[in-house]
Formats: C-alpha cells, sequence, structure tokens
C-alpha cells in the first residue's frame, strides 16, 4: 500500500524495470545516475550567499554545496507486504538505512551507510501522528513510529536529516525485507563467498566457501546478527553491501520481462513518495562517477536495556558532512 499517482499500467511497468534494480541495489545507489535530471531546472543558490548553511570545523569555514540531492533507502525489518497499522507505533524497523548523495554539479555520487544503532534524538509522534517529543535511542527505531507506511517513512528521514544537522533529503523507498528473498529466487539466486560464521544458524552457510544463496538464505545472510560471527551490526553491513553488489550483477543481465516480472512480485512490499518520478528515470542515463561508500565512526555498547547501542563520533560525524554536503569557504571565494 503506497502514495499513488495516477500513471498508466504500461508506464508502471516500465518504470519497473528501473525500480527493482534499485531497490536490489539499495546500498549502491543506482537512482543516483537517473534521479538528478528531475532538478535540472531547480534555482540555485549564487555562491556567496548568506542564506547558505555554515558549519565549522578546526578553525576552518565550510559552506553548503551547490546541486547537492539526497534520498533515504530503508530496509525495514517486516515480513510479508506494506501494510498500514491504525496504531501510532505501527512500523516496523529499518535495519538497513542508506542515504544516496548526488551532486550534480560534479557528476558524482555516494553512499553514506548509516548504523541502525546509531544513537540519535529520535522524533516521538502521538497518536494523531504529530511530533509530541523526541527520545535518545537507536536510529532503526524512527520507523516504529506511526502507521508503518508514509508516516512511518518521513518519520525516519527526519531523524536522518536532523542527525546530519537538518540536511534537506529529497525522496525515500522503503522495502520489506522479504522482498529480498523474492528478488534473488526470481534471478535465479546469489553468489557470495559467506563472510561470517553462520554454524548457529545455518549450516549450510560455511565461513569462506562460496555459495549459491537461495531465497531464504539471503534473508539469513544480511539479516543474521546473534550467533554471527562478532555479532556487530559493522559485520551484517558489510555483508549486506557484498550480498547487494552481486545482486546487481545479475539483475544488470536480466531481460526486460524478467526485470517486470521482478517488479511485480515485489511491488506490494514497498513504501515511496517517489511514484510520480520513476517515469523520468528512463528518459536518460546519464554515467556519474561512484565514490566510495562512506560511514561515520563510532563505538558499540549496551544501552540500559541491555540493547546494542552505536554512540556516533562527532568528529567522524563532521568530516561525514563536509565531505557529502560542504567545501571550504575559501573556495567559494575564489
Amino acid at each position: 500500500m503506497k502514495t499513488r499517482q495516477r500513471i498508466s499500467r504500461k508506464d508502471k511497468l516500465r518504470a519497473g524495470i528501473v525500480v527493482v534494480v534499485l531497490f536490489a541495489v539499495i546500498g549502491l545507489g543506482i537512482l543516483a545516475l537517473q534521479r538528478w535530471q528531475e532538478y535540472q531546472q531547480m534555482q540555485t543558490i549564487p555562491a556567496g550567499e548568506s542564506n547558505r548553511k555554515v558549519l565549522e570545523y578546526q578553525g576552518t569555514t565550510y559552506v553548503a554545496r551547490e546541486g547537492i540531492e539526497s534520498y533515504l533507502f530503508m530496509g525495514i525489518d517486516v515480513e510479508g507486504p506494506a501494510k498500514g497499522s491504525k496504531s501510532y507505533i505501527g512500523g516496523g524497523q529499518a535495519d538497513v538505512q542508506l542515504l544516496l548523495v548526488v551532486d550534480r554539479f560534479n557528476r558524482t555520487w555516494q553512499v553514506l551507510q548509516i548504523n541502525r544503532d546509531s544513537m540519535v534524538e529520535v522524533p516521538v509522534l502521538g497518536v494523531n501522528g504529530k511530533e509530541v517529543g523526541t527520545e535518545y535511542q537507536q536510529i532503526a527505531l524512527a520507523h516504529s513510529y506511526g502507521d508503518g507506511l508514509e508516516t512511518s517513512c518521513e518519520n525516519n528521514v527526519t531523524a536522518v536529516s536532523r542527525m546530519l544537522q537538518n540536511q534537506t533529503i529529497q525522496g525515500y523507498v522503503a522495502l520489506n525485507m522479504d522482498a529480498i528473498s523474492i528478488i534473488n529466487d526470481q534471478v535465479g539466486g546469489v553468489e557470495v563467498t559467506v563472510l561470517d560464521d553462520f554454524s548457529q544458524l545455518d549450516l549450510s552457510l560455511v565461513e569462506g566457501q562460496t555459495v549459491t544463496l537461495t531465497g531464504t538464505q539471503a534473508l539469513t545472510y544480511i539479516r543474521g546478527r546473534q550467533g554471527v560471527g562478532d555479532e556487530t551490526n559493522l559485520s551484517r553491513m558489510a555483508r549486506q553491501e557484498q550480498y547487494l553488489n552481486a545482486l546487481y550483477s545479475k539483475l544488470a543481465g536480466l531481460s526486460t520481462d524478467v526485470a517486470v516480472k521482478t517488479f511485480q512480485a515485489v511491488d506490494d512490499y514497498m513504501v515511496t513518495d517517489m511514484n510520480d518520478q520513476w517515469l523520468k528515470l528512463m528518459d536518460r542515463l546519464e554515467e556519474y562517477e561512484k565514490l566510495e561508500p562512506l560511514a561515520i565512526d563510532g563505538e558499540s555498547y549496551l544501552d540500559e536495556q541491555g540493547s546494542t547501542a552505536y554512540q556516533l563520533d562527532e568528529d567522524s560525524l563532521k568530516q561525514v558532512m563536509i565531505q557529502l554536503f560542504y567545501e571550504p569557504m575559501s573556495k567559494v571565494d575564489e
């Protein structure tokens, strides 16, 4: 169940070719290769304007770069299709959160991997769906507030935006994690070299061996944490990136018919505010340079409830923000 615009079935299926690739490579940011053109007519702020955001770090003044766009991708730890809830805490946790950042001027794109255990001020929603305060907790919980659909996604977007000092996020896509199993089987399995010890969860996943994952194994591989390796989310994030890269290789060779069927199979598992924009993605493919993914350093610990928490390193956070969104004031003045 999703916010929808009036588009034809033919166009929807056409757009689906892009969509299925997009979600499957959620950690790669394929959307950034295409999404820029919608904002080509966007009014930019002239260099030197006082309303450009400023950030001070280690004695240097930085200003917000022009032509930057951001999109949040969320993998929701919920089984089955995306369904709404009347509860004000009806959403699942967003175990995968990836921010795609597109630089239109430098023609590059980059992915920020957000640790789901990152401790931030999460907006808390009341029974009417409005924010009633914040709570310092894991960012994965931001999606749990709301209806499980648009309200939950928007709350997660707000949490990420505030973590990055109110950085604008132009759109979001959420995909229930079960969809990965469906996509995996649609493409005939995905080959990976097992990175961790899964002996407590699945004896067929032997560390160091190369296997072709079934849909069920794929879910175990990208979701498993307790009883797997060092049990950290950082290790799980590494497996997710590995798997999604391998999945992309399979999807890149799909025929149009298979791509459309795959999209149809997972359509009900996703929520997005970008439905009317998918068609624009098919108009032109532009080759942007893919930069190395980023992550914010931090330290894991157990919170008062005994849950794993990840304390973000403030210096690392600012460095990541500068790399993604800012440039030195001195460069602007040149």
